[in-house]
């Protein structure tokens, strides 16, 4: 009895070292995003290229005040400004361990895959210097990945995380 015990004790230890028996082997979801804004034409441009971040913890968003900058110098320096403290602070992130998951570049038609996911809540970050349609772009939203499942996020001008 106790040799059978034991070869299924090393069986076990095999698979796990393979991989095979492991947590996350079958137990893992998959999210994916679409990242797009639209043009003064009304026109969506994709955003082709741009390294999207999947990371377990939020970060402070700056406030975007454009009261009284409505346009000229004042506008741009105060996005400029949110944007440069948004990518410190995220980059700040980076350094600590278990915040970045995986980072992907879109494809020329504005979506990224994170295949092999496991499950929890998530954030996709996209963050300076992004530029789509002529304007700078960051987003950090929320996203649960579940088991077996496909969880998708469009990051566009509803849900950017700094709205100009």
């Amino acid at each position: 009895m106790r040799g059978k015990i034991q070869g299924a004790f090393l069986c076990l230890l095999a698979l796990v070292s393979l991989g095979w028996a492991s947590p996350a082997c079958g137990a893992s979801g998959k999210i994916t995003a679409c990242v797009s804004l639209t043009d003064t034409d009304g026109q969506v441009v994709y955003g082709d290229w741009v390294r999207v971040f999947l990371v377990t913890a939020a970060i402070e968003i700056p406030r975007l005040d454009l009261t009284g900058a409505e346009t000229g110098v004042a506008r741009t320096a105060r996005i400029n400004s949110a944007h440069t403290a948004f990518f410190i602070r995220f980059r700040e992130m980076l350094d600590r361990d278990g915040y970045l998951s995986d980072d992907k570049l879109t494809r020329p038609d504005g979506t990224v895959a994170f295949n092999q996911v496991i499950p929890g809540r998530y954030y996709l970050v996209v963050t300076f210097p992004t530029m789509i349609a002529g304007q700078k772009a960051a987003w950090q939203v929320p996203v649960d990945a579940v088991a077996g499942q496909t969880a998708h996020i469009d990051l566009n001008a509803a849900n950017m995380a700094l709205k100009p």
